[in-house]
């Protein structure tokens, strides 16, 4: 519930938005690993415009939706249930967002980094939000593992 909160928070300190158009890609978001359904009201771009910051996809795995600003909590709320019943929990606050964590059968910490910012983020009179996840490819394990 908090990281609901945190990201409606982030979202609402963001600009105003415009109606997004109906969504044409596949139904799901990082479908090998999160598999988030595409919530009513936000599609995946065909440009994300991803920060230089989270674009090596050697290191993260990457995807992003956009939705209209006047709707981005609620939206948002959904896809930070989604998470919730996956397993995942608020993490740290980070520059620019959060993180989300979940630890996983071999006892190593996922993270998810999650940045909401106007779309395109250059322009903060932007009707329209998006939210760009990156998902750490890598487990964060410490001490020996189970075997």
């Amino acid at each position: 519930m908090k990281l609901a909160h945190a990201i409606a928070g982030l979202c609402m300190a963001l600009t105003a938005a415009s109606p997004a158009y109906a969504q044409d890609a596949a139904p799901h978001l990082l479908p090998d690993s999160l598999n988030l359904e595409i919530v009513d009201g936000s599609i995946i771009p065909e440009d994300c415009q991803y920060p230089a910051s989270i674009t090596d996809t050697t290191r993260f795995e990457i995807a992003c939706v956009t939705m209209p600003r006047v709707i981005s909590t609620e939206i948002s709320a959904q896809y930070v249930g989604q998470l919730g019943e996956q397993g995942w929990r608020q993490g740290d606050y980070v520059s620019g967002g959060m993180t989300a964590v979940r630890t996983d059968e071999n006892n190593c910490r996922r993270v998810l980094n999650i940045f909401p910012s106007p779309f395109p983020a250059s322009d903060v009179d932007s009707e329209v939000v998006v939210i760009w996840f990156a998902l750490d490819r890598a487990p964060r394990c410490s001490g020996t593992q189970p075997g």
